[in-house]
């Protein structure tokens, strides 16, 4: 499965195989016996939450990952600022100035 297919399933409405998988398992289901048939909800249950925390985990850590990844690129963008900043601020001074400011005297 690439990407777009993962989007795809995410977004809107999932492939075919998917849907032909899901209708059979729930005619699996309908067929078994009521005992059976709460073991089987419980543990369907169980790995639907386990699921939502997973993929809530990933959210979390993508989300987190995308923080870093904009303060970093913000105090980049602020670190060639201040640079190009601090060059034009930047007086060059010759050798006369040099001299002048040794000495003392001032012009």
């Amino acid at each position: 499965m690439n990407n777009q297919e993962f989007f795809k399933i995410l977004v809107g409405k999932p492939p075919l195989e998917v849907e032909l998988e899901i209708e059979m398992k729930c005619r699996e289901v309908e067929e078994l016996p009521e005992s059976i048939m709460k073991a089987y909800s419980f543990a369907l249950v169980k790995e639907n939450k386990m699921q939502d925390l997973l993929i809530m985990a990933a959210m979390q850590r993508i989300t987190d990952t995308e923080i870093k990844l904009l303060r970093t690129e913000m105090a980049l963008h602020h670190y060639k600022n201040n640079l190009k900043q601090n060059k034009k601020k930047v007086k060059k001074t010759t050798i006369f100035t040099k001299i002048k400011a040794m000495l003392g005297i001032v012009s």
